[in-house]
């Protein structure tokens, strides 16, 4: 399956920090794919959290139901998305990312299985490529350019 790999010029744990937050990922996709999320369950990033995005797929609308299946910071986080397209089968996505600390630099790599056919895979697979790196390196410079989110504990009133 196809991997995917981007150096951000930040810390492991700023660049796992925006991945955790999966409802922020329409700040750094594909803005062709018209991305909106929802979490529907947990709260806050971690393993327990559950999503739903709605958006474009090569073309067609589609939506689908996303779980967190591995959560270990800063190393690596990986979310499956079981997706739904009026008209055909659910597919399954498991897009999983694995972060390694390279001095003040991050490299991210991204992992992708699937329940779709190989044969569709490698057909698809330089839209998949450019999708893909159209968001990495979107996430690339939302990370890079932002300041670090406090933890909410920072920004609650002195008592």
């Amino acid at each position: 399956m196809p991997e995917f790999t981007i150096q951000i010029d930040a810390p492991a744990e700023r660049v796992f920090d925006e991945l955790s937050h999966v409802e922020r990922h329409t700040s750094w996709a594909n803005p062709k794919s018209k991305m909106t999320m929802e979490q529907t369950a947990g709260s806050g990033p971690g393993p327990t959290a559950s999503y739903r995005s709605s958006g474009v797929f090569v073309g067609k609308d589609v939506s689908a139901d996303i779980t967190v299946e591995a959560f270990d910071p800063p190393r690596r986080f990986a979310i499956r998305s079981l997706q739904h397209q009026e008209g055909k089968k659910d597919v399954w996505y498991l897009n999983d990312y694995t972060l390694r600390q390279e001095g003040g630099e991050t490299r991210l790599t991204k992992h992708v299985t699937s329940s779709v056919s190989p044969i569709i895979l490698f057909l698809a697979g330089p839209g998949i490529k450019r999708d893909t790196m159209t968001s990495l390196r979107s996430l690339k410079n939302l990370v890079e350019s932002a300041t670090p989110h406090e933890p909410d504990t920072a920004r609650a009133a002195p008592s």
